[in-house]
């Protein structure tokens, strides 16, 4: 029986035992890792929280740390309706909304209806946020540049990889609904990356 068990892990064929992950990981440090990955992301979403409100105020008084976190998205995926930033963000449709007629007022996005159904509105950032935004990018990169000091190529490969592979597996889908079709038909991809 023990031949069996040893020929079947050999193999792959067998089943996973008792307590341990698929891979070989024990279940118990398998969960005691992702935990302390979670609170390592914790860290990083109260820097970026704090950032975002700052940069915000700095782009507009008026602007606050959600706009700038849904600017940046129309900056990186527009044309994009509100209904896909609410599902990418995870946020209520209404915020969106009231952060999307925030930027109108500001002039730091245009809305646009789509050619192809002209009830689905395409939001592009503006010449003006983009002018905005590439000014605090620099000063951004120049913050990533400090945290990641004394770090090597094969250590940043490492976590661009991970990071990207974790992205990847986000359940970000998009009904395809008009929205979807005429966002697609404006080329640009509405799934994330």
């Amino acid at each position: 029986m023990q031949d069996q068990r040893d020929a079947d892990e050999a193999t792959g064929d067998g089943a996973t035992p008792e307590g341990v992950a698929p891979g070989g990981i024990d279940g118990g440090v398998l969960d005691s890792r992702i935990a302390e990955i979670i609170a390592e992301f914790s860290e990083v979403f109260a820097y970026a929280r704090t950032r975002w409100a700052r940069f915000a105020e700095e782009v507009h008084p008026e602007l606050k740390g959600v706009g700038m976190i849904v600017l940046q998205l129309i900056v990186k995926k527009g044309p994009i309706t509100a209904t896909r930033i609410a599902q990418m963000l995870d946020m209520d449709k209404a915020m969106v909304s009231r952060q999307v007629a925030k930027l109108r007022d500001l002039d730091m996005i245009d809305a646009e209806p789509a050619p192809e159904d002209r009830r689905v509105v395409l939001l592009t950032p503006s010449a003006n946020a983009v002018e905005l935004l590439d000014g605090l990018r620099d000063r951004w990169a120049h913050g990533y540049h400090e945290r990641f000091r004394g770090w090597t190529l094969a250590e940043l490969e490492v976590m661009r990889d991970g990071l990207h592979r974790f992205n990847a597996t986000a359940d970000l889908s998009m009904p395809d609904g008009p929205a979807a079709r005429c966002v697609r038909e404006q080329g640009s991809d509405p799934s994330p990356d």
